[in-house]
Order: structure tokens, then sequence, then C-alpha cells
């Protein structure tokens, strides 16, 4: 009885580290899924100018539909209705960006999407997600940020030609 004593509570400390850090990883693996899945579809539409505020609208919204058909772990639906720029993606939210692209011909935002394949020209999306931590004591071992362990993932596709 007196090991069981010494024992148990070290044996319920490792199951629930076991538990956090599952979680943890199949949250990763989700994001970066939402991240690809929502760039790739984003890749496809044909908004002109791609950078505007209906268009940022639209790929929060489809980054919230397939982070609730992928269950995200902690995730309430609606949470992302708006979209920032990559860069400004705040801890919990979607970013998108439209970069012009780099090159020999002067491109403006007005040319996206590209009228051909030889116009590269890509969207990058950037998803960012709290996972909680239920584990006592391991928010001091975890980078954490305001509600829990910080999870990034960006993605960046090169977009189709607009349909004639």
């Amino acid at each position: 009885m007196t090991e069981f004593a010494l024992v148990i509570g070290l044996f319920v400390f490792m199951v629930g580290a076991l538990i956090q850090f599952s979680l943890i990883l199949w949250s990763i693996n989700t994001v970066t899924q939402v991240a690809r899945d929502t760039a790739r579809w984003a890749a496809t539409q044909s908004t002109i100018p791609c950078d505007s505020t209906a268009s940022r609208n639209q790929v929060a919204a489809k980054a919230d539909s397939i982070a609730r058909n992928l269950s995200l772990f902690a995730y309430r639906a609606g949470t992302w209705t708006t979209s920032s720029t990559v860069d400004t993606t705040p801890e919990e939210g979607v970013g998108a960006d439209w970069p012009i692209p780099a090159g020999g011909t002067v491109l403006f935002p007005t040319d996206c999407p590209p009228e051909d394949n030889q116009t590269a020209w890509f969207v990058r999306v950037r998803i960012s997600h709290p996972i909680p931590v239920f584990l006592p004591g391991l928010q001091w071992v975890l980078p954490a940020c305001g509600s829990g362990f910080c999870l990034s993932s960006t993605a960046e596709i090169r977009m189709e030609p607009k349909a004639p």
C-alpha cells in the first residue's frame, strides 16, 4: 500500500503528460492541414483584386469551415470571421496575403489573380490557434500565450490563372 501511494502521483502525472502532448501533436497536424487546405482553396479563387477585405473574409470563413470539419481541438465554430495580414495574425486567427511577386515584370494588385500560367503569383495563409494546457505546471515548461499553448502554421501556394 505504501509503494502504491508513492508511485500513484507520478503515474497520474505521466498519463496526464502523455495525453497533453498527444493533444498538442494532434493539434499541430490539424492546424497545418487547415492552413494548407485554406491556402489551396484561396489559390483557386478569381476575385479581382485578390487582396481585399471581401477576399480576406472569404478566406477566414473557409478556414472556419475546414477547422470545424477537421475537429480542431478547442476550436469554437465562428471564431474566425475576419482575416488580417500574415504579419499581424493574432494568437487566435487567420492571416492572408497575396504578395506582389518579385521579377522583371511590373505587376499591380489588380493583376491578381494571374491571367496566364506565366505569371507566378502566390497566396500565403497563416493559421494561429491556442491549445489549452490542463496539466498543472506544464504552462511553465511550454512557451505559452494568453490562453494556452500557441500553435501557428503558414502555407504558401501558387495561384491558378483566372477562368476565362
